[in-house]
């Protein structure tokens, strides 16, 4: 029996808004029930995928940067210098130093250290995205790694984005939003990257009879604590819950982040210590310590409501009642939307997201059941332009090309301004197609896809019907046309790529 050109179109929406991009044979397999087949991807995963088994666990992502100024010191006194001899490298000097020349620098140190880490973390990421037969699940594991957002853009973090994503975003990525919101919060990456861990209440213990100093442990990733430090308690009210226009107030702010004073990562043990060598077996709530003496006593005012002073359960409280508040559900929801259906999101959908995360206290699964329930994602192919990353994996799901290394994967989404793990700030990669198609950003993807083109091409490859296969009935008939009148297969697969139909989804 023909499929309808309406189901194939719906089918096409669905693996290239919804999902990572179209394979050869999906959307045929798709328009049978192209929303029950999003909907059949909101069952929890059961287990890693494959690619993603053998990263670091959270506790050796926690610890690599410690590790590394270990081994920096010992590379300072192996060179026979001390740390006041070292200076910034000059590019020339690292340039003549990677030859083979004399020299030593921390740039240097560093890039050897975390490099290849990271280019690993994203191979295994990149590979998950082309290979899995569920790619509406990881697009919701991307979209929330990117919503509580670690960058590897700080020092201190470089190495924990990748377990930080694992423990988090896949971990409760169609559960709910209260857990996912506790697992960030908690997370040593997160207490890292917005400098918790140096945060003490003013009138803590700590704060009036500071402890002496103490050896080095996994936990000195950052500098002795000093004060009340605000940016945690800042980003969680503006970037992951109630949104910059939520309600609240700088006090309000200022009165969270005294909430939050001593949630810092747990005292070093044997039994963590131990677990060490088993990749991927910690999680972050392994890692989670309270430490009473830099909690600042006392009850906290936070929009309107007076939380008693009970410890870390005081925190726990604050979260709850935020994680199920009026405006952290529209925020969400605005942002599902933004994602899912068009950059300008539609009222009526945020409205209706915003009431089933309310009305489920925040099920993420129900709401992204009444996202793909609703009309407005269906109504008008290819509205979201795809970003670099997203770009490049559909690409690789268009048809199976060259292996792409870790390195030439960090070179090739550098290049194109979406390094994933490398977020530039707290508030993560831009959603809207304004801030993805400048010229030279275009540029490169036509350049991008010319050079993927040759990788990919076969004289077995036809072009046309590889367009027709994973774009359907969105593939334009001047697109299609000037496919049929490329003079070779690399030119037609060019041309698809650098489509408006293929960059858009």
């Amino acid at each position: 029996m023909a499929i309808g050109e309406k189901a194939l179109t719906e089918a096409a929406i669905a693996a290239n808004r919804f999902g990572l991009g179209s394979r050869p044979g999906d959307l045929a397999e798709i328009a049978g029930d192209p929303r029950g087949w999003l909907k059949a991807q909101l069952a929890p995963e059961t287990s890693l995928p494959a690619p993603l088994k053998s990263l670091p666990s959270t506790l050796d992502d926690l610890r690599a940067f410690t590790l590394w100024l270990k081994s920096l010191r010992d590379e300072i006194e192996d060179a026979g210098m001390s740390p006041a001899d070292i200076r910034p490298q000059t590019p020339g000097e690292m340039i003549e130093q990677s030859k083979g020349g004399k020299g030593f620098s921390v740039e240097g140190s560093f890039v050897k250290y975390f490099i290849p880490r990271l280019q690993t973390a994203l191979k295994a990421r990149f590979d998950t995205a082309v290979t899995t037969p569920r790619p509406f699940f990881e697009r919701l594991v991307h979209f929330w790694s990117n919503h509580f957002v670690v960058s590897s853009a700080k020092p201190a973090t470089i190495a924990m984005p990748p377990s930080f994503e694992r423990d988090v975003a896949r971990a409760h990525a169609t559960g709910r939003f209260h857990d996912m919101l506790l697992a960030s919060t908690k997370h040593p990456a997160m207490l890292v990257y917005l400098d918790n861990i140096q945060s003490v209440g003013p009138s803590s213990p700590f704060a009036k009879s500071p402890p002496p100093e103490r050896e080095y442990d996994f936990q000195d990733v950052a500098p002795r604590p000093k004060g009340l430090n605000e940016n945690l308690a800042r980003e969680i009210l503006e970037l992951h819950t109630l949104g910059v226009h939520g309600g609240y107030t700088q006090a309000d702010v200022t009165s969270f982040a005294k909430v939050i004073t001593g949630w810092g990562l747990a005292r070093p043990t044997l039994g963590l210590l131990g677990r060490l060598a088993m990749p991927g077996d910690l999680k972050g709530a392994d890692l989670f310590g309270f430490d009473p003496a830099k909690h600042e006593p006392g009850p906290q005012t936070i929009m309107g409501k007076t939380y008693p002073d009970t410890g870390v359960e005081q925190g726990l409280a604050v979260l709850a009642d935020i994680a199920r508040h009026p405006s952290t559900a529209t925020f969400v929801a605005t942002k599902l939307a933004r994602h899912f259906a068009a950059d300008d999101p539609p009222p009526a959908l945020v409205a209706r997201l915003a009431k089933r995360f309310l009305d489920t206290e925040g099920d993420l699964a129900a709401v992204m059941a009444s996202l793909i329930d609703s009309p407005e994602p269906w109504d008008e192919p290819l509205r979201k332009f795809k970003r670099p990353e997203e770009f490049i994996v559909s690409t690789f799901r268009a048809g199976p090309g060259p292996l792409l290394t870790g390195p030439m994967l960090m070179v090739i989404l550098n290049e194109m301004g979406q390094l994933p793990y490398y977020q530039p700030g707290p508030d993560g990669w831009s959603d809207t197609a304004d801030q993805w198609m400048g010229a030279d950003a275009v540029w490169k993807r036509v350049d991008w896809s010319v050079a993927a083109a040759r990788g990919l091409a076969t004289a077995e490859k036809d072009p046309s019907r590889l367009a027709s296969d994973v774009l359907g009935p969105t593939l334009g008939e001047a697109t299609a046309k000037a496919i049929a009148r490329a003079e070779s297969p690399a030119q037609g697969l060019a041309l698809l790529l650098a489509s408006p139909e293929f960059q858009r989804r």
